[in-house]
């Protein structure tokens, strides 16, 4: 990823150690956005292992899980995971009513 990505409601951008860093709203014009940055990450290098924390996210919809499994299947079909970090509880209830938290490496909850 060359720089960071946003929108109104949603900033992307790159830590230090190559983490996709979410910040804002995941939402019907976030979804997107996170999209194109798991993309262009993803294809920036060949990475086993994606990781995107999700401190600073409140609020997440179905766009934005579509592009967490989205994710998540490519970096199976590699060998890898998504690893999601800093998974607050918006994120972590839509990931166990749709049943879709085996999809992920949860590395971290925050309050």
């Amino acid at each position: 990823m060359t720089g960071p990505m946003n929108d109104d409601s949603l900033t992307i951008d790159l830590d230090d150690g190559g983490a996709i860093v979410v910040h804002g709203d995941i939402d019907m014009a976030g979804g997107p956005v996170l999209e194109a940055a798991i993309l262009q990450h993803e294809s920036d290098a060949d990475r086993g292992q994606l990781v995107i924390d999700l401190e600073d996210v409140s609020f997440i919809d179905s766009s934005g899980l579509r592009s967490l499994l989205g994710a998540s299947r490519r970096a199976r079909g590699r060998g890898g995971d998504v690893v999601l970090r800093s998974v607050g509880p918006e994120v972590a209830r839509l990931l166990e009513i749709t049943g879709t938290t085996s999809q992920f490496v949860i590395a971290s909850h925050r309050g």
